[in-house]
């Protein structure tokens, strides 16, 4: 399964340096600070599983199209960093590498409004903390599917950064975002939109327009 999985991820890989865009998991080699750079985070079943994955427990959410969701990333004209993160890793390896990356984008004159981090269900956490580390009020991030109702308590004693978008579907028991976002001095703008898809968690499974769209549009207005 990991030979077919790195087969894959290579196959898009080539394809996406041949349109201009790339996907990759690293930060392009030549950098154009006027591109648009975009870090996506996936969700814990991917961790586990792959791409394709299914969480047997939940079939009905369907496969998680990891390599479908860098590829329709890609199209809106974004270079897509992501990769798929290894069980037994604690995320703030990847925080580290993360606002390393970042951080090599901004040397290279990247402002942080072409910046955009995604984190879908467990990258959630991930997004949060990179937004910790960073310190950046004018970076923008995304968050979906990872508010349980008590999460607000696991982020109190953090400072977070920068822009927010955060995506909720109705449907899902991972609700409102809110309750985290509340009182938060250093955020310079918090906008969350519900969407009702009837899709449950899986409602960003796949490069969906209904969350794709939202994301591409609120990153341009960032810009």
């Amino acid at each position: 399964m990991k030979f077919i999985y790195c087969f894959l991820f290579l196959s898009v890989l080539l394809n996406s340096r041949s349109s201009g865009q790339t996907v990759s998991g690293f930060v392009p080699g030549e950098i154009n600070r006027s591109d648009k750079y975009l870090f996506y985070l996936h969700g814990g079943v991917v961790t586990v599983l792959g791409n394709n994955a299914i969480n047997q427990s939940v079939p009905e959410w369907g496969p998680y199209e990891y390599l479908n969701i860098l590829d329709s990333l890609k199209s809106r004209g974004f270079h897509v960093i992501s990769e798929n993160r290894q069980q037994g890793i604690d995320d703030s390896m990847y925080v580290h590498k993360i606002t390393k990356q970042i951080d090599t984008l901004f040397a290279a004159g990247v402002k942080p409004e072409n910046i955009l981090v995604v984190g879908a269900s467990a990258g959630w956490n991930i997004a949060l903390h990179v937004s910790a580390r960073l310190k950046n009020k004018k970076m923008n991030y995304v968050v979906m599917g990872g508010c349980w109702p008590e999460t607000y308590k696991d982020y109190v004693g953090i400072e977070i950064y920068g822009h927010f978008l955060s995506i909720v579907e109705s449907s899902d028991p991972h609700g409102t975002c809110a309750a985290i976002f509340e009182n938060r001095k250093l955020l310079s703008s918090v906008k969350e939109i519900t969407l009702h898809t009837g899709m449950s968690h899986g409602f960003f499974y796949k490069g969906y327009k209904h969350w794709i769209d939202p994301v591409t549009e609120w990153a341009k207005k960032k810009q």
